[in-house]
C-alpha cells in the first residue's frame, strides 16, 4: 500500500525544526501551484514560509519564500 503524500504550506522555523503549518493541499500540479502562490504571498507579508511535500511522516522541504521572494533550499532545510 502507497503512503499519503500531500504539500503543506508552514512557516520556515529553524533548520531543524519547521514551524506552523498554514494548510495542507492533495498532491496535485494544481495543488502545487496554489500551495507555492499562497507561500510567497504569506512571506512577503509574515515569517518565511516554505512548501513542503508530506509522505507518512516524513517532510520535505521543495521551495523556501522570504519577502516574497524564492530562496535557495539548503540540506539543512530538509
Amino acid at each position: 500500500m502507497a503512503e499519503a503524500r500531500s504539500y503543506a504550506v508552514r512557516d520556515a522555523g529553524s533548520p531543524s525544526r519547521l514551524g506552523k503549518v498554514y494548510r495542507t493541499y492533495p498532491y496535485d500540479l494544481e495543488s502545487l501551484q496554489e500551495a507555492i502562490e499562497q507561500a510567497r504571498l504569506r512571506s512577503y507579508y509574515g515569517p518565511p514560509q516554505v512548501v513542503t511535500r508530506v509522505t507518512g511522516r516524513r517532510s520535505t522541504v521543495i521551495r523556501r519564500f522570504e519577502r516574497g521572494r524564492e530562496v535557495r533550499v539548503t540540506a539543512a532545510h530538509d
